[in-house]
């Protein structure tokens, strides 16, 4: 099933809103999807009513860009775990947090050290991942030692925990490679990851409208205006929004554009030192701008999640349609972080496996 978020023309549009129609019916009547194929039954249990209407209603040219959710401030701000205190997040820190959707950057590792492990994902641009079997930025700490011992370096693990919990896990990583003259980033936001493929979140959370899950952007080269510094709109993480098929910026394999209006918010350009970080959540909107340099802007991320939120449940591959390709999981798994994982509700890569930089024999979930 084709879910590309492409301009059509009408006569490919009138029997999709034909069909999607019948979808909403099915769902809203509650009629069983065992009966279904697989694309039709993961937009009948994951599409909510607010996604139909909005993609019908808008003649197939709007759709939501993920499962759409408002963020409850929390009732109390605290930080979540104990941390040594050179860790510790004041009480202004986690309020600029859950107020702006962002905070950083944090100091975490040596331009030395970024500056020595460029050379190594410089190595593994084009180089078939031992995971997917094919060229990706993705996952590449499942083989890359370094790269792991870096995520979960607890001037990260312990910033984060306060915000989501003692037991963290990653259940993704990807490098980015900025090349010289490289085009901007548009504005853009995720919940769940339904964005993926538009049929099956990533991530399953028992309540979309708390903080539960963070990204983790870390510097290896300088981040600059000049390069493409990251950008986030203050407060902007307040609720998912819609986006219009078709755009003149893009979103690398996508092309679409947001609903989102900057003028009407404080956006803000986030420059970071190689081996510094920041926290934010995929909820607030950001972006960067080109790469107007002739070198490249290097940078890495993690995204992390409770031990109670599963990923991936009874997935053997998933769909990428901005990135592009299928990615098989049969040697993907989560990695714990900090603290245990008591909940073990996804395949799981042994820690350590990923030390020693072997292929991980995965332990399923229970």
């Amino acid at each position: 099933m084709n879910m590309h978020p492409k301009k059509r023309p009408l006569w490919q549009r009138v029997p999709i809103m034909g069909g999607l129609g019948g979808l909403w019916a099915y769902k809203a009547l509650g009629l069983p999807t065992r009966v279904l194929p697989r694309d039709l039954k993961a937009v009948v249990r994951n599409w909510d009513h607010s996604m139909f209407a909005k993609i019908i209603g808008s003649g197939v040219n709007k759709a939501y860009i993920d499962q759409p959710c408002t963020f409850k401030m929390p009732k109390v701000i605290a930080p979540k775990a104990s941390v040594a205190p050179e860790y510790q997040l004041s009480h202004d820190q986690l309020k600029q947090f859950y107020t702006n959707g962002f905070l950083g950057p944090f100091d975490a590792f040596t331009r030395e050290q970024m500056q020595d492990f460029k050379q190594d994902l410089l190595a593994i641009e084009n180089v078939p991942s031992e995971t997917y079997g094919f060229a990706t930025p993705r996952d590449r700490h499942f083989e890359m030692p370094r790269m792991w011992n870096y995520l979960k370096s607890p001037a990260i693990t312990e910033r984060v925990a306060q915000i989501l919990g003692p037991d963290l896990l990653t259940w993704r990583s990807q490098i980015f490679y900025k090349g010289p003259k490289s085009p901007a980033i548009q504005w853009h936001q995720a919940s769940t990851f339904m964005v993926e493929d538009y049929q099956d979140p990533a991530i399953f959370p028992k309540d979309r409208s708390e903080i539960f899950q963070l990204t983790v952007w870390i510097a290896v080269d300088d981040s600059t205006t000049e390069n493409g510094a990251l950008r986030f709109a203050e407060r902007s993480h307040d609720r998912v929004r819609p986006i219009k098929f078709g755009g003149e910026e893009g979103f690398y394999n996508a092309a679409y554009s947001l609903e989102f209006k900057p003028e009407d918010y404080r956006c803000v350009e986030v420059p970071c030192r190689a081996g510094q970080f920041i926290i934010f959540t995929e909820r607030c909107v950001h972006g960067s701008a080109a790469n107007t340099t002739d070198r490249h802007r290097i940078a890495f991320n993690m995204r992390v999640i409770p031990t109670s939120i599963p990923v991936y449940t009874n997935k053997k591959h998933y769909r990428s349609v901005y990135n592009g390709g299928k990615y098989h999981l049969d040697k993907w798994g989560v990695c714990l972080l900090r603290g245990e994982d008591r909940y073990q509700l996804s395949r799981t890569v042994p820690p350590e496996k990923l030390d020693r930089g072997l292929p991980a024999p995965l332990k399923m979930a229970a």
